[in-house]
């Protein structure tokens, strides 16, 4: 046998060697760090195309924008990233777009938008041409909890003085089909609580304004409270939370008793558990859409990003891997009983 051919075979019986004494798990931990390794070259030169499903100026267009500022760095390969826009129907035309037209090589991802997209599955509307469960999930961020506050002369301050309480109080919302005045109609409605809902108000600095006034209680609201000052003076009470966030007080799907109400509750406030999502099309290759994931959690618990998405006022909150996200939408916003959705339908109609 000539010297060549030699070498290659005994490259060959040592390469066999390496991966018949490699254990299982130690040749599939090797095997992916290989397939990430790969998918890293992928990136070397490229572009990477983030579409906000809503307009410029907005949150979630300045959290994508965020993003787009930030992932390079965490990507192998460390592809330019292009932020752009794609709005209409309340992120249902980038969803399309995505499940339809964009292809499924890693280099276009979206972030449609929150709630509204979100419930598509649920509440079917013309245009939806996709479903939630089909998308490569890369993570969420802003995943929050939400909060009733109340406001100090109303005279309620803890879940007990809310049963008992004899006096209406108004809470004030945005449009009628927005979690802030769901909510609380869901709760009058199951619980007896004597919530009144005053809805159309722009924006919740206007709500907190209206507060001020006297002209409402209280709101429900999602995250941090755009006005702390009326916190800290005492001004607004802490009565209810989604998720456990402050002390002391109770969660919501823990304070209600009947069965709709709980399942409603769970419908309604998927959305802030989610938080913002970033997805692709599907069937991105698996190796490339793990590097995704992985990118995006070590961009979420990186100190300058976290940095300048709390200078901006866009907490991350608890961050979410794509595989987790992947199956709240699909427990929770995907297989929704029939009679849930009639009666979510008749709160919204």
């Amino acid at each position: 046998m000539n010297r060549p051919i030699a070498t290659i075979m005994t490259g060959l019986m040592l390469a066999a060697v390496m991966f018949t004494d490699r254990p299982a798990a130690q040749e599939g931990q090797f095997a992916g760090q290989f397939a990430g390794q790969f998918a890293g070259q992928f990136y070397a030169g490229k572009a990477l195309t983030l579409y906000a499903g809503m307009p410029v100026g907005g949150g979630v267009d300045d959290e994508m924008r965020l993003a787009a500022r930030h992932l390079s760095r965490f990507i192998p390969g460390h592809p330019t990233v292009i932020a752009r826009n794609m709005p209409g129907a309340g992120g249902v035309v980038l969803a399309n777009y995505l499940r339809h037209n964009a292809a499924p090589d890693g280099l276009t991802l979206g972030m449609p938008t929150r709630s509204g997209f979100l419930l598509s599955n649920v509440v079917k509307q013309s245009g939806i041409n996709y479903d939630l469960r089909e998308f490569s999930y890369i993570g969420g961020a802003g995943s929050n909890s939400v909060t009733l506050w109340l406001r100090k002369p109303a005279g309620v301050a803890t879940l007990q003085d809310l049963r008992n309480s004899k006096k209406e109080i108004v809470i004030g919302g945005l449009a009628p089909r927005t979690q802030s005045a769901l909510l609380p109609r869901v709760l009058a409605k199951y619980e007896g609580w004597p919530f009144k809902v005053v809805h159309g108000y722009p924006g919740f600095n206007e709500v907190l304004i209206a507060v001020e006034r006297g002209e409402v209680d209280g709101l429900f609201t999602a995250g941090q409270i755009s006005r702390p000052d009326m916190v800290t003076s005492g001004l607004l009470i802490p009565v209810l939370h989604s998720m456990e966030e402050q002390p002391g007080v109770p969660v919501m799907s823990d304070a209600v008793s009947d069965a709709n109400a709980r399942a409603l509750l769970g419908l309604l406030l998927a959305p802030s558990r989610i938080g913002l999502p970033l997805m692709g099309p599907p069937n991105i290759p698996a190796e490339r859409l793990e590097l995704l994931r992985r990118s995006y959690l070590q961009m979420t618990a990186d100190k300058s990003f976290r940095d300048e998405s709390e200078k901006h006022s866009m907490p991350v909150g608890r961050a979410l891997g794509g595989t987790e996200l992947h199956k709240l939408v699909a427990e929770n916003l995907s297989s929704v009983p029939e009679n849930v959705v009639k009666e979510y339908l008749s709160l919204i109609q």
